[in-house]
Formats: C-alpha cells, sequence, structure tokens
C-alpha cells in the first residue's frame, strides 16, 4: 500500500503542475484510484500464484494419503483371511484331538 500511496503523491504533485481540469473532471482522482486498482490486481496476482501453488502442494499429499489408505487396506484384508485360515486350522486342530480322545 505504501507504493500506492507515493503513486498517489506523486499524481498530486503533476495535478498541481497542470491546468483545472476542464469539463468538471477530477482526473487527480481518478488516476489515483486506477493506480490503486493496479496495485490491487497485482496483490490478487501474488495471492493466486500462491494458492494454485499450496492447492498443488495439498493434491499431492492427498495422492499420497490415499495410497496409504489402499495400501492400509490390503493389509487389513490379508490379516483377516489369515485370521479366518487360522481359526480353520484351530478348529480342525480341537476336532482332530476330540476323534482321537475318543
Amino acid at each position: 500500500m505504501e507504493a500506492v500511496q507515493s503513486k498517489s503523491k506523486e499524481v498530486q504533485a503533476r495535478s498541481k503542475e497542470m491546468p483545472a481540469a476542464k469539463h468538471g473532471l477530477n482526473l487527480t482522482t481518478l488516476e489515483e484510484k486506477v493506480i490503486q486498482l493496479i496495485e490491487i490486481m497485482k496483490m490478487l496476482k501474488e495471492e493466486n500464484l500462491s494458492l494454485k501453488d499450496k492447492n498443488k502442494d495439498l493434491q499431492g499429499q492427498l495422492k499420497a494419503l490415499e495410497g496409504s489408505l489402499v495400501s492400509e487396506t490390503r493389509d487389513l484384508e490379508e490379516l483377516s483371511q489369515e485370521k479366518m485360515m487360522t481359526k480353520m486350522v484351530v478348529d480342525n486342530l480341537l476336532l482332530l484331538i476330540e476323534t482321537q480322545e475318543q
């Protein structure tokens, strides 16, 4: 905003050197507003670039998390299958022991 203020002062100094505006137009105020708008546009463009970079980083993190979730889901499914197989083996062993006792 300091740049806007310095430009505004510069415009005011130049307007003192120029003859009074014809037809009731206040060119100094118009020039100040245009300068302010240009500075705002520059700030918005910088913010937009920053947000795009942040968005790109977040998308990368999201992909990594999705990959991790898929991997963990597979591991969980494998553990569940191993648990079922272990239970079946234990059940078979118990049944075998019972049949040998009789």
